[in-house]
């Protein structure tokens, strides 16, 4: 599930948070479609503002049998050094910020940006949703609580490119192939993959395979490899020994929704 955390008691949250940040390129893998595990369910799970627009609708629902509180933050998303960094923003504002949700029901929060201004590249942004404790009367056992966390990513569109989300597709313009830059670097027990991307939108790579120059086949990655940022720059490891990458041959992924995989042109070794 997207972005999907459960905490317990206070003595372990700290183990489970840490738990969140290294399962965070595997929650970046779906969009479109809604979240779900226990009572809290977050809809749309990838946000995408086209430019200019102002506002975009984030639904909490909670399908259980008790009320439950939520809030809701947002984070600046950038990648420096193969890693990536989350710092509090302002650029996109959730409203309400705190709210409750009654059983059965869902509610609305409004995310506003409130400077509208035209973009040169994409902006990237996190947003966190946490369920929070529910009050409990004095002298009950508070007993165990698990609280759901979802990570969820927002985009702005820079002026003149086109939507990458499926659900903001119909009408517009295909966005053109991306074109990135990638090298292999030979790591102790593997290798490291770099992705550049110098375009003016992220690109999310996924079901990444080595091709040799004999024409086999090696899976690296089946399912979600992670986002490369617009104009920036990420690292994965990946299981692919320096014999392997010695001999030569070529990766390929798929990029963003295609179908299709491509090639992912290669700087240096392995190329």
């Amino acid at each position: 599930m997207e972005g999907l955390l459960r905490t317990g008691p206070a003595r372990v949250r700290a183990a489970a948070l840490r738990a969140a940040r290294l399962l965070l390129p595997a929650a970046i893998a779906l969009a479109g479609t809604a979240a779900q595990a226990a009572d809290l369910q977050v809809n749309p799970i990838l946000v995408e503002f086209a430019p200019g627009e102002q506002s975009q609708a984030l639904w909490l629902t909670n399908t259980g049998t008790e009320p439950l509180r939520a809030q809701v933050r947002v984070s600046g998303w950038t990648q420096q050094d193969g890693q990536e960094r989350l710092e509090p923003s302002r650029d996109l504002v959730p409203s309400p910020a705190i709210l409750e949700v009654a059983a059965g029901q869902r509610q609305l929060v409004r995310l506003v940006r409130p400077r509208p201004q035209p973009l040169p590249v994409e902006a990237a942004y996190r947003l966190t949703v946490d369920e929070l404790p529910r009050e409990r009367a004095a002298g009950q056992d508070p007993g165990l609580q698990f609280l759901l966390r979802y990570s969820i990513p927002a985009f702005v569109l820079a002026e003149g490119t086109a939507p990458l989300s499926p659900s903001r597709q119909a009408g517009a313009a295909p966005a053109p192939p991306p074109t990135l830059g990638a090298r292999l670097l030979p790591r102790e027990g593997g290798s490291v993959l770099e992705v550049a991307n110098p375009g003016r939108q992220r690109v999310r790579l996924s079901a990444l395979a080595w091709v040799d120059r004999a024409g086999r086949r090696t899976e690296l990655v089946p399912g979600l490899v992670g986002y490369v940022l617009a104009g920036q720059r990420m690292q994965w490891p990946v299981p692919l020994s320096a014999q392997a990458l010695a001999a030569g041959g070529s990766l390929r992924a798929r990029f963003n929704d295609d179908p299709s995989e491509r090639t992912l042109p290669l700087d240096g070794a392995g190329g």
